[in-house]
């Protein structure tokens, strides 16, 4: 069924190709007549990594020039394993602009403030058989939620807005084991990240996709590895 009530929605479009504001994107794989747009910033970039093709991920804000629709070839699933396009469209979708900066998140149970340091050298929100050399940090929400829905303690889950005070890299308990490509943008740091803010609207997992990852994780704890390696 169209969709007609969107128009004050922003959307975006993840690719590896490179292009610049006033170009359009089309559909040019036969039998494929469709292109797809989500307004989910996280699907986007999901889409940019994964995408074929050299180079770096790009996520483009977009406008469609045409009706677009559902796309229930790629959300109808029983249980996803990652963020998916949401929308799609049988016209073009003109590039607006590109999204180049990206907000940094933090999940967890502690009840923290804007000014407050979290530090490395304390126990991972993930096991305690050591203390975390890093600290962790994603600039998808999704992969916030995910830290903040599995993190021990007795608190609710937080997510925080962060600032890092020293250079994040590539996180490889998810790059190198899970998602090659990073598309879930998580960075680790040996520095504290500074808390900036919180973020109160948020939508957890379901219950059924939090248990599988919980039965995950203690089935590595009985083989005596950590969720986090450092």
């Amino acid at each position: 069924m169209a969709t007609n009530d969107l128009s004050s929605q922003q959307f975006y479009h993840g690719t590896k190709a490179s292009l610049k504001p006033g170009d359009t994107i089309e559909s040019c794989n036969f039998p494929t007549t469709y292109v797809y747009l989500t307004p989910n910033l996280d699907a986007a970039i999901w889409e940019a990594e994964l995408a074929v093709g050299e180079g770096l991920g790009r996520v483009y804000i977009v406008e469609p020039l045409g009706q677009i629709e559902d796309a229930p070839e790629l959300t109808v699933r029983k249980a996803p394993k990652h963020l998916s396009m949401s929308y799609r469209s049988r016209e073009p979708l003109r590039v607006t602009g590109e999204v180049t900066e990206w907000t940094l998140y933090h999940g967890t149970r502690a009840d923290l403030k804007p000014g407050d340091l979290i530090e490395p050298g304390y126990h991972s929100n993930y096991g305690q058989r050591k203390k975390a050399t890093y600290v962790y940090v994603a600039a998808t929400l999704d992969a916030a939620i995910w830290a903040a829905e599995l993190a021990l303690g007795a608190g609710r889950g937080r997510i925080y807005t962060v600032e890092p005070l020293g250079l994040i890299e590539d996180d490889p308990n998810v790059t190198d084991k899970k998602f090659p490509g990073n598309p879930t943008k998580s960075y680790r740091s040996r520095e504290p990240l500074r808390v900036t803010g919180e973020v109160r609207d948020w939508q957890g997992h379901s219950p059924e996709a939090l248990k599988t990852m919980k039965d995950n994780l203690e089935r590595l704890k009985q083989l005596g590895i950590e969720a986090i390696e450092d």
